[in-house]
């Protein structure tokens, strides 16, 4: 009995599905010079000007290690929430030691001015202003 061989056509395929999924994984911004913009460029003021504490973790370690900072900050940088329940919530979840409340103030300092467009990803929460409801029996 002959043991199967590869032909051509299904080793290209191999290959090219090999190189593919290798390439999927990295950033999209990841293989160019650009400067940062946005939520990424906000990201990285905070983490070099505000070398505070938020509930005794360096602000840059929330960053890179806690998905529920990153969410409640983006959503703070879109304008979803404002800087008094930006500041409820991470108080609620760390503490609201001067030290904090420190690093809470210079991440509200480093906000623009007039929040940019969200991506469309981040329902409206907290005390952000909102919509009525329709009225009962509305289409």
């Amino acid at each position: 009995m002959n043991a199967p061989t590869l032909t051509a056509f299904p080793l290209r395929l191999v290959c090219f599905l090999a190189l593919a999924t290798s390439q999927s994984g990295c950033a999209p911004g990841a293989w160019n010079d650009q400067p940062q913009t946005g939520f990424d460029a906000f990201l990285n003021t905070i983490e070099n000007q505000c070398p505070q504490r938020i509930g005794g973790v360096v602000i840059s370690t929330l960053e890179n290690n806690d998905a529920s900072f990153l969410d409640i900050t983006s959503r703070l940088y879109y304008g979803k929430i404002d800087a008094d329940g930006y500041r409820q919530y991470v108080t609620a979840f760390r503490d609201s030691s001067a030290e904090t409340n420190q690093g809470i103030d210079c991440i509200i300092s480093h906000l623009p001015q007039t929040p940019p467009p969200a991506p469309g990803l981040l329902p409206r929460t907290g005390s952000a202003p909102s919509a009525p409801p329709p009225p009962a029996g509305a289409p």
